[in-house]
């Protein structure tokens, strides 16, 4: 019997299954079973693989822990059954021809077929002679166009604008009848309707077709392959011939992106776009595969009326283009190679066609056991070589003459550059770890200083790879496999030390002549970033040989503020004396478990009408040294607020015949007090080091989501009544254990005893009337993240040294909304806050609002991994804080 673990992994990365059809039963805290979905189950240390307790495929138990079944390899639950394919209604079943030795051309069947991994594919416009028929010369540009598609060997091969008389001489060719399968009915009306023809020399599962207008459409087929069922499309759209080109393009391609979105698996998309610009791959959301041969900045044109007199026959403005394309989803499809067909005369200066064809050969699998990220790179990344350290005073010396980015970047060798962005990183680093585990740490060489020359000026580098230039292609190309989209392409990889910028002749002989020659090993990958404006820093190293991944400690968190030199108790009876009524301190400087410099929080319990401003002025005038006096906005409750040397007062103000809930403050903290009695020490110095890791952490503000410092108080003294321990680090490791397991769904109460689950998230008790939870502003997204925080800190241990290091934001965040209201405005933006975090709870599951005011004041709500866009927080942001201004910002753009 296999572990569970293993078992997962079998039916999530074998394709005979279909992870979609399985389901787990995992055991929960109360012992029941819950049914969850393989795609869905995430596991986070041993304990989930633990209470995964059966597996079930198409209602049948195929894994099971207590009776030690294990029927995987043998049922046929669960297995993938024949893909969709070609889906209706967008596609019109097709009904493709093959050639039959005794019956001629017929309706194919699909014949088993070794799958296959690489496929060459070619895609041609072939120009038909429908327009100037006597200028194009077809009778004698057709032979060139066979024998150029028969010499490319190709896998597939899509054609645009063919008429009845290619068909016939393709259906003539010994190399078409004895290979290929079309896509369509050679003697039907469908092709020479469109002039869109698909031949496969692959099995074709499935054909269709759909009309994108007069005479335009697209064909496509679905072939096996070694990755499963590839659809491949051929079309041909609007010209600038046709009245309002662009906009028939436009419209054209938001229906191919329609009836894409409903095709499962693989896609290849091939043919004449009339459109050399960005808007097929940004409207399809494909990949273009010349531009991942060659690069963004190629601009090889597939019609040229300056070199084809064909294409100037029917060229409007003159202009060359790259209007054929061979376009991928993102997936496991890679280009491999690319080039181009007929871009050469025959001895008569005559071309096949117009436009040249276009040929790639795509990888459609990996080496077994490589995983790829198709993520898009960021320049605020990289994966690079740090030279040791002493090497580092002659190449810095260098760098600070003459290398603009030397404040911006260690000396490094890159070895890819962009990479993906922070917030990938946790995929990122195993995959890393994996390409280096299998490259051996090597010796270099340093020497010779070389230049990069640009149009106005030089590169000085350092070559870091003499006489070991295999180790690092090796090593590259072990990184290119597994993260393709951070591969600069063009003009291959050069390993360089980059030194400065070039202002003389002599400065290379110079910077060789101090540099000298020198060895080192490389040993690890370091991984970069940089946020905001500032410099790129190590995140990460992976070791090579082993694959160790080493994280770096983010930045120390800021140190705690320093207690203020006031003598509370002085000033809490000097601000009672201003006041009518009783005033009480309340809060965690009653219950004695304040940090340093924590706020002093009072209540004041007024006769009669309640006038913020006339209290206002009774308290400057008693407290001339008070600065910044101002009445609280916005709270259910007015209140007022005031800094005393470097104090911050908070004072509610409750009217006596309505105090019952301020006052509750007084009597929630005496109920504390009373709970925890003589241990009042133990309790004390726990709740100082659950708030100061919970701070550190962005765990504690209810106006941001968080819990409020009454629910952190409340778990604490149930921490310490539920244990004997006085030991500080021993009650921390208890804390953490019990409230990491602890069934949110059932609420927390100050004396325990059982209770009924409740539909808030986390709902954690006020201890005296009226009671009421203090928790409802916390939605699912932030009880995952106590959850995952607590575990965390469990793990770690209460002496741990990066107990209280920030959280990795940027991994969590791949973007950010950040509000900047005016200084008097802070407050009650932040009291209006959880009308904001509630409306983005369904948008973004996993936002987490920073409870740490940045320079500004800015507040910042990380949107998770998958955030939403700027255009759809709009009207949401019009609707709950419309006078506050807000920026959205990529994660890497925020610099904290």
């Amino acid at each position: 019997m296999r572990p569970i673990e293993q078992v997962c992994q079998r039916i999530r990365w074998d394709d005979r299954f279909d992870p979609a059809r399985f389901t787990l039963g995992v055991r929960q805290r109360d012992d029941r079973i819950k049914r969850v979905p393989l795609e869905t189950f995430t596991a986070a240390g041993d304990v989930p693989w633990h209470r995964v307790r059966q597996v079930e495929a198409d209602g049948q138990v195929v894994w099971d822990r207590e009776s030690g079944t294990d029927l995987l390899d043998t049922t046929t639950a669960g297995r993938r059954r024949r893909p969709r394919g070609l889906p209706a209604p967008f596609f019109t079943p097709s009904t493709p021809h093959a050639w039959h030795p005794d019956r001629g051309w017929r309706p194919a069947e699909a014949e088993p077929a070794l799958p296959a991994g690489e496929l060459k594919v070619v895609t041609w416009n072939t120009l038909w002679d429908r327009y100037d028929a006597d200028r194009i010369h077809t009778a004698r540009r057709r032979p060139l166009l066979l024998a150029e598609l028969e010499a490319a060997d190709a896998d597939l091969i899509a054609l645009q604008e063919v008429e009845p008389a290619l068909v016939k001489l393709l259906l003539n060719q010994d190399w078409v009848r004895g290979q290929y399968t079309l896509g369509a009915d050679p003697f039907g009306r469908e092709i020479d309707g469109h002039g869109l023809l698909l031949l496969s020399r692959l099995p074709v599962l499935e054909a269709g077709r759909h009309a994108l207008g007069p005479h335009k459409a697209v064909t496509a087929i679905t072939v096996p392959t070694a990755a499963g069922p590839l659809t491949v499309a051929a079309v041909h759209l609007s010209s600038d011939h046709s009245a309002d080109g662009p906009a028939r393009r436009t419209a054209e391609l938001a229906e191919l992106a329609q009836g894409f979105a409903a095709v499962d698996g693989e896609l290849l998309v091939l043919g004449d776009f009339n459109d050399s610009g960005r808007e097929p791959c940004t409207a399809l959301g494909l990949r273009d595969a010349w531009t991942e041969q060659y690069g963004p900045e190629d601009r090889t044109p597939t019609f040229d009326p300056a070199a084809n007199p064909l294409a100037a026959v029917g060229s409007l403005t003159g202009r060359a283009g790259r209007l054929d394309r061979i376009l991928l989803r993102p997936g496991r499809a890679r280009t491999a190679t690319a080039h181009l067909l007929g871009d050469r005369p025959d001895p008569t200066g005559l071309h096949p066609s117009d436009h040249y064809g276009l040929a790639a050969v795509v990888g459609l699998t990996d080496t077994p056991g490589v995983e790829a990220l198709d993520a898009p790179p960021t320049v605020r990344t990289a994966v690079a070589w740090l030279p040791p350290a002493e090497l580092l005073p002659a190449v810095q010396e260098l760098r600070a003459r003459s290398d603009p980015q030397y404040d911006r970047w260690p000396p490094h060798v890159n070895l890819l550059f962009g990479f993906v962005a922070e917030h990938h990183f946790d995929r990122a680093l195993p995959l890393l770890a994996e390409a280096a585990a299998g490259t051996a740490p090597f010796t270099t060489t340093l020497s010779g200083v070389h230049t990069f020359t640009h149009r106005l000026t030089a590169t000085l580098w350092l070559d870091p790879a003499v006489g070991a230039a295999a180790p690092w292609a090796a090593l590259r190309h072990a990184l290119a496999r597994r993260f393709p989209r951070s591969t600069t392409h063009g003009e291959g990889y050069h390993p360089h030390l980059t030194l400065g910028l070039a202002h003389e002749l002599h400065d290379t002989a110079d910077a060789e002549a101090a540099l000298g020659t020198s060895t080192a090993t490389v040993g690890e990958l370091v991984v970069l970033s940089r946020r905001g404006d500032g410099p790129m820093l190590p995140r990460a190293t992976v070791a090579l040989g082993t694959g160790g991944i080493r994280e770096l400690p983010e930045p120390a968190a800021p140190v705690l503020r320093a207690e203020p030199p006031v003598d509370i108790g002085e000033l809490t009876d000097r601000i009672a004396a201003a006041l009518p009524g009783e005033t009480h301190l309340v809060g965690s400087r009653r219950m004695g478990c304040q940090l340093p410099g924590a706020d002093l929080d009072l209540v004041a319990v007024l006769p009669g009408a309640v006038q913020p401003a006339l209290l206002e002025g009774k308290l400057a005038e008693a407290l001339p040294e008070a600065r910044n006096i101002r009445e609280v906005h916005g709270a259910r409750v007015p209140g007022l607020r005031l800094d005393v040397a470097g104090l911050a007062v908070d004072l509610v103000l409750a009217p006596a015949e309505d105090s019952a809930l301020a006052y509750s403050a007084v009597t929630d903290a005496d109920a504390v007090l009373a709970a925890v009695g003589p241990r009042h020490a133990a309790f004390a110095a726990l709740t100082r080091r659950v708030k100061s890791w919970a701070s550190a952490r962005g765990l504690v503000s209810a106006p941001f989501g968080q819990l409020p410092s009454l629910a952190w108080t409340v778990l604490a003294a149930r921490t310490v009544t539920g244990t004997g321990t006085e030991d500080p680090a021993e009650l921390f490791h208890h804390f953490t254990e019990t409230w990491a397991a602890h069934d949110w769904r059932r609420p927390v109460t100050l004396h325990g005893g059982p209770t009924t689950p409740q539909p808030d998230p986390v709902t954690v008790l006020t201890p005296t009337a009226p009671v009421r939870s203090c928790t409802t502003q916390v939605g699912p997204g932030t009880r995952d993240l106590l959850t995952e925080e607590l575990y965390r800190a469990w793990e770690l241990g209460p002496d741990h040294p990066e107990l209280l290091a920030p959280p990795p934001l940027h991994r969590r965040h791949a973007a950010w909304l950040l509000l900047t209201p005016a200084p008097d405005r802070l407050g009650p933006t932040r009291g209006r806050l959880r009308t904001l975090l509630t409306a983005l709870d369904p948008l973004a599951p996993t936002h987490h609002a920073w409870p740490h005011p940045l320079p500004g004041p800015t507040l910042a709500i990380g949107l998770g991994p998958t955030p939403p866009t700027p255009e759809t927080l709009a009207p949401l942001l019009r609707h709950t804080l419309p006078d506050v201004p807000t920026r959205y910002v990529p994660g890497g753009d925020l610099g904290f």
